[in-house]
């Protein structure tokens, strides 16, 4: 199943995706993964906007900005890095698999990689 809609907007219900994505994920990664799904709907109303996992990592690096119609605040910056470090890595949306668990040191060598192909 595709959750993805065009321009990356997500059509699905929270209880959907919490029933069928969310289930592979432990308790930490889970809330990591809920805490971003949150920020995509507040900005976006879509449950996982595309390059999500990008922007929000951005914030982590770089502290609060803009984001779609809402602004990271220092206390969402602080609850992505609390919420990463508790699960170890930090979560990608892929076609296959959808919410996926990565650990940071894999994350991070992927987010470096797609800012030097930008």
């Amino acid at each position: 199943m595709n959750r993805r809609a065009p321009y990356g907007l997500a059509r699905l219900s929270r209880q959907a995706v919490n029933r069928t994505m969310l289930k592979d994920l432990d308790p930490p990664q889970r809330s990591l993964a809920e805490f971003m799904s949150q920020v995509s709907e507040r900005a976006y109303n879509a449950t996982w906007m595309r390059d999500l996992e990008h922007a929000l990592w951005n914030a982590v690096l770089g502290g609060p900005r803009p984001y779609g119609q809402t602004e990271l605040s220092e206390r969402d910056v602080l609850q992505l890095r609390r919420l990463s470090g508790a699960c170890g890595g930090w979560i990608v949306f892929r076609n296959d698999s959808e919410e996926t668990w990565i650990p940071r040191a894999a994350w991070e060598t992927q987010y470096d990689v797609g800012r030097a192909t930008g």
